[in-house]
Formats: structure tokens, sequence, C-alpha cells
């Protein structure tokens, strides 16, 4: 069966935790069998980022499209709203559609994988067997996003948006024939939301790092994101302002690290000290090598994340809330509190020998959970029992 994958963000630069799980995913079934890749552009893809996906993707097909302009652009946001809207998507998924590659997977025969929440888009009308991998749940990040505005204009756009993708996951959902989600709370999030059973979970993975040397500094922490995302940047605020001034008195500094930082974003830390604002690390090795432990402060956000699983991968201890880390089996690599100031205080109370010890345990979770022949394994078989591969290709390399 001829099988067409989609994505709707150029998997390169893997500056943020989805390009990484997209990349991952087509290289795995690259490995496996050949199939075409339909890719929306980012604003910013370049030519050469398009011929460096084909180089990683032997035997892969690969065709690029350019999101389609909103034809309501002039009207600012109250007509990309209303654009949007008549198109049945939520803003932001509206943003990453193309239009001519709509037209194009009309006609496709055979097998679809949409990959991430916008793919849902072309699942909705076009004929194939379509399998749609989920990062999360819409209708429950959504509502988080309602409980997290603030002002009255930010909560009834939350409202609004939480709406709108709503109705765009439930005709999506009701037009695939398999689904997967990252983690089982996502999996009981789609049940409750939708009465619909996931056909498999399917956790994200990071490559272990190569040549990567631990030289970890005493009191040195690490947090890792993307700073345009809000659930991180809301969960930092809460860190710094109710756990970290206790680590700092108690000679912590604390480097953060990730895309997406702004002029803003900047001075808005610029009150806390004891920080080291390092943005972008388009290599994490020196980084993390001598990170002592990581932080992950995050009150809402679903799936399994990946700054979790690449710290652990770089053998970074990682103090988080339940939300950080979801997902992760148990393993002594982790420590989780539900408050900032509980995070502080177990980051306190842990010695240089659980320390160590937690640093070995990081590196055989990612081993054993989190690998690529792991991730592979567990995907080239799920979509096989699905009816997406012949089971003598799910077994063929694996």
């Amino acid at each position: 069966m001829d099988l067409t994958a989609v994505v709707t963000f150029f998997p390169l630069p893997q500056d943020r935790g989805d390009p990484v799980r997209v990349l991952m995913m087509l290289r795995a079934l690259a490995r496996v069998r050949p199939f075409t890749l339909f890719v929306v552009r980012r604003p910013e893809t370049t030519t050469a980022q398009v011929a460096e996906l084909r180089a990683l993707l032997p035997g892969v097909t690969v065709h690029d499209f350019v999101a389609t302009p909103y034809r309501l652009n002039g009207w600012g946001p109250l007509g990309r709203y209303q654009e949007s809207l008549l198109d049945g998507m939520p803003p932001w998924v509206r943003t990453r559609y193309s239009r001519e590659l709509h037209d194009a997977l009309r006609a496709r025969t055979g097998g679809g994988l949409a990959i991430g929440e916008a793919a849902g888009a072309y699942v909705r009308d076009v004929p194939l067997r379509w399998h749609w991998d989920k990062a999360n749940v819409l209708v429950a990040s959504s509502r988080q996003d309602i409980d997290e505005a603030d002002g009255l204009a930010h909560h009834l756009r939350a409202q609004y948006l939480a709406r709108v993708s709503a109705r765009f996951e439930a005709q999506a959902l009701l037009n695939c024939a398999t689904v997967s989600v990252t983690s089982d709370e996502e999996a009981t999030r789609l049940v409750e939301a939708y009465g619909r059973t996931a056909d498999f979970t399917l956790p994200s993975c990071v490559p272990l790092p190569e040549g990567h040397i631990p030289c970890p500094i005493d009191r040195r922490l690490v947090w890792l994101g993307s700073f345009s995302y809000r659930s991180n940047l809301l969960g930092l605020h809460r860190f710094l302002a109710e756990g970290w001034p206790t680590l700092h008195r108690a000679g912590y500094v604390l480097e953060l690290v990730g895309s997406g930082l702004t002029a803003s974003i900047r001075a808005g830390l610029a009150g806390h000290d004891g920080l080291t604002v390092t943005g972008w690390a388009p290599d994490l090795r020196p980084v993390l090598a001598r990170a002592r432990a990581a932080v992950v402060p995050l009150w809402s956000g679903a799936g399994v994340k990946l700054k979790t699983m690449t710290l652990l991968a770089h053998s970074v201890p990682v103090f988080g809330t339940p939300i950080g880390l979801e997902g992760v089996p148990p393993t002594e690599a982790t420590r989780s509190a539900d408050t900032a100031a509980g995070l502080a205080d177990a980051i306190l109370a842990a010695t240089s020998d659980q320390l160590d010890r937690m640093a070995g345990a990081a590196l055989r979770v990612s081993r054993e959970s989190f690998s690529e022949a792991h991730f592979a394994d567990r995907l080239v078989s799920s979509l096989g029992r699905h009816g997406l591969l012949s089971e003598a290709a799910s077994h063929e390399e694996l």
C-alpha cells in the first residue's frame, strides 16, 4: 500500500520538541520502506534545509509546500480569525495550512500518516486510510489556556480558540482510522473528551548524544525549553518567583537555554539575580555537560516532554513537576514536586552522591525507554498491526 506522510512544520532545524519527534518518525519509517512526504515549509525554511532533509531520508520522495497566505490578512487578527473559522481550523493551524498540498493529496491513494495536530486539517476530507499521530489532545490543552488567561480579552480569546479547536479535533478524529498519543495520561484525556480510545501510545524519543562527556559544575542548574511556548514561560516565571530565591541564596546559578528568546523576554528576566540567559544553543552538549541538575517547572502542557528526555539523555538529573515528568517511567533519575518551593527544597536536599546516582539512572532510562531504536520498533510494529505497513516490512529491519 502506498504511504503518504504529512508534516505541517518543517522539521529542520531541530530547535524545539515537535521537529525532534517528527524527524525521528520519518527516519524510522525510511529505514523500513519507501514513502512520500508532503511537508510545509516554515517562513524561514531555506532550499539548503530542504536538500538536507532529502539527504536524511534516503528513498523518500519529498514534496515541499509553502503555507497559503490568508486572504483576509489585510484586516489583521479580525480577518485571520474570521477566515480560519470559515475554514474550520484554529488560527495557528490555518497559519501552517497549504491549499496546494491539500489539492495534491486528493490524487493520492493508500494510507496516510498525519503527524501532529495541524495535520488534522487534511484528514477531514482526503479519502486515504489515515493514522493521526497526536502530540497532545487539543481540547485539554485549550482548557488549560483558558485557566491561564490573564485579563478579559485574553480569556475571551482563549475560550474562542478552545471551541474552534474542539470542533476541529472532533471532525478529524471522525475521519481517521487510527490514532496514537504520547502518554497514558493523554490516552485518558482522549477518552474523556471524545470517547475515543487511542490505538497505541507512542512516546517520543531523543538521540543519545555522541561524544558527550558530563563534567558537571557544583550548584549549576539548567532550564531547557522554547521561550515562545507560553506554558514554558509561565512555569519558568513561577519558579523564579517562588523557588529560585532560596536556591540563589544557597549559591546556585541557573542557565536558561532554548529557542524563541526575544528582547522583551530577556528584559522580563533581568530582575532575577543568578541567571545566565543563553537562549538558543546549536549544540547542547557543552551546555548540558556542565549542568549538575535540571529543573522542569511546568504546571500546564500535555504529553511526554522532549526537554525532559533530552536532559535525561545527556545524563542530567531532572527535578520537575508531575506535568514536566509526564510519561517518564518511575526512575531514580528524577525527583517530583508539585510546587516551585518544593522543587527548590528537593534540589537543596539532594546530596552529591544522590545526584551522581541520578545521572547514571538518567542515561539508563534513556537507553531503555526513549532510544531511537526503541521508538522505531514501537512505531513500525504498531503501524504494521493497524494496516499502514505490511507485516513483512514491519519485521524486515527490526
